[in-house]
């Protein structure tokens, strides 16, 4: 979450980034993670209650969140929200089946190289840490791996921006290819980056992306509303 409070700082001002508190994680840690997308969206949905009537609303998620995202912004329109933008990252397209690598099931050993070789893990992480936040892992893994939506009649309403980091080891850029099917718009970006969208420094090459999408298309909705 800390990458994404400090969206706050670069963002303008009269974007308001909203950022869930999920089972398992900050002031949450001791509730059970949830293993399925759809329960993660309820809580979501609920969250966001009394806060949405009158709000334009834009989406972000990255690998997982991407999924979750999605799921999201399907859920809001089906309710009558209007969605402004869907920006996903770093993960398959949602109606297509995951790779059969089962992450979640993994041992250990085995589930730590992985996530390093995606910089998933700080190379110091202690044992501790591992200990406590190792079960938030896997329930996201198993989420994100059995997440499977049936192909929409109808696409979204909202635009899908999609990024894909071109030295990503996890998603391929085949992998992330059919969210074209997901909107009438439709808007991608190729990243020099790993899964993450980081650059060689730690700067944050997605937001930078983001930020530039979302002023093109919020003045594009302003001319389009004249």
């Amino acid at each position: 979450m800390g990458r994404y409070r400090s969206w706050r700082a670069s963002l303008p001002d009269q974007v308001k980034v909203v950022l869930p508190i999920l089972p398992g994680r900050e002031g949450r840690l001791l509730d059970l993670p949830h293993e399925q997308v759809s329960a993660v969206t309820d809580e979501v949905m609920q969250q966001l209650a009394g806060a949405l009537a009158g709000t334009r609303i834009a989406i972000a998620g990255l690998s997982y969140g991407a999924l979750l995202a999605y799921d999201l912004a399907a859920r809001l329109e089906a309710a009558g929200h209007q969605v402004e933008a869907l920006f996903v990252a770093s993960q398959r397209a949602p109606t297509t089946a995951a790779p059969v690598l089962n992450w979640h099931a993994m041992d250990q050993q085995h589930l730590l190289d992985k996530l390093r070789q995606i910089d998933g893990l700080e190379a110091n992480m202690n044992e501790e840490f591992l200990d406590l936040f190792l079960p938030v892992i896997r329930a996201d893994l198993r989420a994100s791996e059995t997440y499977l939506q049936a192909a929409r009649q109808a696409p979204l309403r909202c635009p899908i921006y999609l990024y894909h980091g071109s030295a990503d080891p996890a998603i391929s850029a085949a992998d992330a290819a059919p969210w074209c099917r997901e909107s009438g718009q439709f808007f991608s970006r190729s990243l020099e980056a790993g899964h993450f969208l980081l650059g060689p420094a730690g700067d944050d090459l997605w937001l930078e992306a983001l930020q530039a999408d979302l002023a093109t298309h919020v003045s594009v909705t302003a001319e389009a509303a004249c």
